[in-house]
C-alpha cells in the first residue's frame, strides 16, 4: 500500500472511531450487562424461582382470571414465556368485536405470575436489566435513539474494516510484542492492536447484527418492493405467528384447553421448548392457537418451529418443522442468536461479557492514542486545550459508567417495592448520578485520576452488591447455592469478579504511568489559561492586553454579562409562565382537575428552582467571585440549560400549535447557551 492510501485509511479510521467512540462505549458497556437482563431482574426481585417447565404452567387458569378482569372476547393475545422467571408477559390487543365495551377497546401489556396470578404493569415490573438493555441501543433517547445506534454500528463496521487495513502488516507482530516500559503512546497502540485482534470476529458480528436490528426498516424496504408494498403479506411470510385473522363473530362453542395444546406442541419434536404463544380472536368463530418455540442449541444452532391449530377442532392448519430450515423465517433468528448469545448457555454469555469489556478497552485505548498523538509542542495552546478537553469529557463519560452502574444495583436492591413507577426512579437515579460523576471528573481534568478512582469506586461498590443482596433479600451466596438459585448466584459472582478485577487494576496502575504521559511532559496550566492562550496565540501581544480582551469581550466585563444573563433567564421563565394566561382569551381553562385554589408546595419549589435560583445567582454574582461560587454557577447553568432544551423539545412534540410558548422557550435555550459559555469563561479567569 502506498503512503497516500495508508494515510487516507489511517485518517478515516481515526476520525470515524473518535466520532462514535462515546456512543459505542455506552452501547458495549450496557450491552455487556444486557446479556444478563433476565438474571438481573430475578436478582433484583430476590424471590426464589419455582423452575416450572413452560408446558406445565396452568394457562387455562390464567386465561380465566384475565377474562374476568379484561373480557378477552375478540382480542389477540401474545404470551412471551421466557425461560427462567416465574412471570410470563402478556400483550393484549384491543377487541375486534364491534360491540366491545370501552374497556375492551384498550390494548394492554403486563406480566402475570404463574404461581400467584398477580399482574404487574410495565412500569411495575421494570428492572435495571431492562434499563441497561434499552441503553444498549440508546432507547432512552426518544424517537432517534434506535436509529442513532444503527448509524453508530455502521460507522463501527467502517472503523473495523479500515483498522484491519491500516494494521494488516503489523497486526500479528504487535499481538506478540507488548512492552509497558516504552512510551505511553506505544503502550496504548500495542494494547489497542492486540486486544482489537482478539475481539475482531466478535466485534464484526456485533457491528453487522446491530446495524441490522437498529436499521431494520431499511432492510425491509427492498423486501417490501418484492411484495408490491403489501406489508401484511411480507410479515405473514417472515413471521407467520404475527398473521392477522379477521373477526368473524362470537361463538359459545367450547374451545380446546390451551394446556393440552401447549403440552402437545412441546412434545411434538425432541428437545423442543416453547418460547411464545398466540391466541387469535379469543372466543371467536375462527379462534386459533399459535405456538412457537425452538430446539435446544445443543441439538441445532437454528431450529425454530411453530404450529397453528384450530382452537375448536384441534386440527393442525400449518406447521413449521424446526428441523427444516426456512431462509425467510430463520434468517433474522441467526442474527438474534449471534447478537444476544442465545446459545451455549451462561458460559458463552460470560465469554461475550468479557469480549464486550475488551471492546470497551479497545475504544478507550483508541481515544488515548489520539490524545497522546495530538499533544505536541508544535501545536498551538488552543489545539492542545481542545484535545485535552475532548479527552477529559470522553473519559469522564465512559469510565464513570462502572461506578454508576454498580451504585444503581445497590439502589434497585434497597428501593425494591418502594416505587410504583420504577422507570422514573431508575432513570432519575442513573442519569443524575452519571451526570454528577461526569461533571466532577471533567473539571478535575486528570485522566489518570478518572481512571484510578473509577476502578476504585467500581471495585468497592461492586463488593457491596452481593452483601446488599444478602441483607435485603436474604439470598446470601451460600443460601442461593443451597436453594439452587443459580441465576441470583450468577449476578453476585459476576460483580465479585468485576470488583476484584477492578481493584487489581487499581493497585497496579502506578504514578509512573502518568509520568509517561505527554500531558505530564508538556503540562497545561489550567489556572492560567488566559496567559497560556496569550503566549500561544500571539507572542507579540502583552499578557495584560490579551487578558483584558478576554474579560471585557463586547465591551462588557464577564461578571456583568453573567449577571445580565441570569436576569434574562429568570425573566424568560416568568414570561413563559405568564403566557399561560393568554389562553383565557380563547375559552381555555388553566384550572387543573382537583384544584382547590391553593398551589401545592411542589409547585412553589418548582418556581423557586426555575426563577428564584436564577435571581439568586444573579444577586450573589454582584458580590461573590470566589472560585467555588463560579464553579457552582457553571454547574447550575448547565443543569438549567439541559432542562430548558428538554422543555423546548417537549413543546415541539406535544404543543406544536403553541407558537408563542415555543418562541419564548427558544429564547430561554439561547440565553442558557450564552450563560453556560460565559460562566465557564468567567470561571477560568484569574
Amino acid at each position: 500500500m502506498n503512503k497516500r492510501n495508508y494515510n487516507v485509511f489511517f485518517n478515516t479510521h481515526t476520525v470515524s472511531g473518535i466520532i462514535i467512540s462515546v456512543g459505542l462505549y455506552v452501547i458495549f458497556f450496557a450491552g455487556a450487562f444486557a446479556l444478563f437482563k433476565d438474571e438481573i431482574k430475578i436478582w433484583e426481585e430476590g424471590t426464589p424461582l419455582s423452575h416450572i417447565a413452560r408446558k406445565d404452567i396452568n394457562y387455562d387458569n390464567i386465561f380465566d382470571t384475565l377474562h374476568q378482569t379484561y373480557d378477552l372476547t375478540g382480542r389477540d393475545l401474545q404470551l412471551n414465556f421466557g425461560g427462567k422467571s416465574d412471570q410470563i408477559y402478556v400483550a393484549m390487543s384491543a377487541s375486534k368485536d364491534t360491540l366491545a365495551s370501552q374497556k375492551q377497546q384498550e390494548s394492554q401489556y403486563f406480566s402475570v405470575d404463574i404461581n400467584t396470578l398477580e399482574t404487574k404493569t410495565y412500569n411495575e415490573h421494570y428492572s435495571l436489566g431492562e434499563f441497561l438493555y434499552r441503553l444498549h441501543f440508546l432507547g432512552q433517547i426518544p424517537y432517534a435513539g434506535l436509529f442513532l445506534a444503527g448509524i453508530i454500528s455502521l460507522f463501527f463496521l467502517f472503523a473495523i474494516v479500515t483498522g484491519v487495513i491500516v494494521h494488516w502488516r503489523k497486526i500479528i507482530p504487535n499481538f506478540y510484542y507488548f512492552n509497558p516500559k516504552i512510551a505511553l503512546k506505544r503502550v496504548w497502540a500495542d494494547a489497542h492492536t492486540a486486544l482489537g485482534l482478539i475481539g475482531l470476529p466478535f466485534q464484526f458480528v456485533f457491528a453487522v447484527s446491530g446495524a441490522y436490528f437498529c436499521l431494520s426498516i431499511l432492510v425491509l424496504l427492498p423486501a417490501g418492493l418484492l411484495y408490491n408494498g403489501d406489508q401484511s403479506k411480507l410479515i405473514a411470510d417472515m413471521r407467520p405467528d404475527r398473521k392477522v385473522y379477521n373477526w368473524k363473530g362470537e361463538t359459545d362453542k367450547p374451545f380446546i384447553s390451551f394446556n393440552e395444546i401447549a403440552e402437545q406442541a412441546e412434545t411434538t419434536w425432541d428437545q423442543y421448548r416453547l418460547t411464545r404463544g398466540f391466541i387469535k380472536n379469543y372466543a371467536g368463530n375462527n379462534m386459533k392457537y399459535i405456538l412457537s418455540g425452538e430446539l435446544s442449541s445443543d441439538k441445532r444452532f437454528i431450529g425454530v418451529g411453530s404450529i397453528i391449530i384450530d382452537a375448536y377442532t384441534g386440527k393442525v392448519e400449518s406447521e413449521k418443522n424446526p428441523n427444516t430450515l426456512s431462509y425467510i423465517e430463520d434468517a433474522q433468528f441467526v442474527f438474534g442468536r449471534l447478537h444476544f448469545a442465545h446459545f451455549g448457555g451462561n458460559a458463552l454469555k460470560l465469554m461475550y461479557f468479557l469480549l464486550a469489556l475488551i471492546t470497551c478497552f479497545v475504544i478507550i485505548s483508541g481515544v488515548l492514542i489520539w490524545i497522546e498523538a495530538r499533544n505536541k509542542k508544535s501545536m498551538t495552546i488552543s489545539q492542545r486545550l481542545y484535545t485535552a478537553k475532548v479527552g477529559h469529557v470522553y473519559l469522564a463519560i465512559c469510565l464513570s459508567m462502572l461506578p454508576v452502574t454498580a451504585l444503581s444495583f445497590l439502589f434497585v436492591k434497597f428501593a425494591e417495592g418502594h416505587f410504583t413507577n420504577k422507570i422514573s426512579a431508575i432513570y432519575w437515579f442513573y442519569f443524575t448520578t452519571w451526570l454528577l460523576f461526569i461533571l466532577f471528573f471533567r473539571f478535575k481534568r486528570d485522566n489518570y485520576f478518572t481512571n484510578k478512582y473509577s476502578l476504585l469506586l467500581g471495585g468497592v461498590i461492586g463488593l457491596l452488591i452481593p452483601i446488599s443482596n444478602g441483607i435485603v433479600s436474604g439470598n446470601w451466596i451460600w443460601v442461593a447455592f443451597l436453594q439452587q438459585q443459580f441465576d441470583i448466584l450468577l449476578i453476585d459472582f459476576l460483580w465479585i469478579g468485576i470488583a476484584i478485577t477492578s481493584l487489581i487494576f487499581y493497585v497496579n496502575i502506578k504514578p509512573e504511568v502518568k509520568a509517561n504521559s505527554a500531558f505530564t511532559k508538556h503540562p497545561l496550566n489550567y489556572k492560567d489559561i488566559s496567559n497560556a492562550k496569550a503566549i500561544g496565540v500571539a507572542v507579540t501581544e502583552t499578557q495584560t492586553d490579551h487578558t483584558n480582551e478576554l474579560t471585557t469581550k463586547n465591551n462588557l466585563p464577564m461578571r456583568t454579562k453573567v449577571i445580565l444573563l441570569w436576569f434574562i433567564l429568570a425573566f424568560t421563565w416568568i414570561v413563559h409562565h405568564i403566557y399561560g394566561l393568554f389562553n383565557i382569551y380563547y375559552n381555555e381553562t388553566l384550572i387543573m382537575d382537583g384544584a382547590t385554589g391553593a398551589a401545592p408546595l411542589e409547585h412553589h419549589i418548582f418556581r423557586i428552582i426555575l426563577e428564584g435560583f436564577c435571581l439568586l445567582f444573579a444577586l450573589l454574582s454582584i458580590e461573590v467571585s470566589k472560585k467555588w461560587f463560579k464553579t457552582t454557577s457553571f454547574i447550575w447553568a448547565c443543569l438549567a440549560g439541559l432542562y430548558n432544551v428538554y422543555h423546548l423539545i417537549s413543546a415541539f412534540l406535544y404543543e406544536p400549535s403553541n407558537v408563542s410558548e415555543i418562541f419564548m422557550l427558544l429564547l430561554t435555550v439561547i440565553a442558557s447557551i450564552f450563560l453556560v459559555r460565559n460562566t465557564n469563561q468567567w470561571r477560568q479567569e484569574l
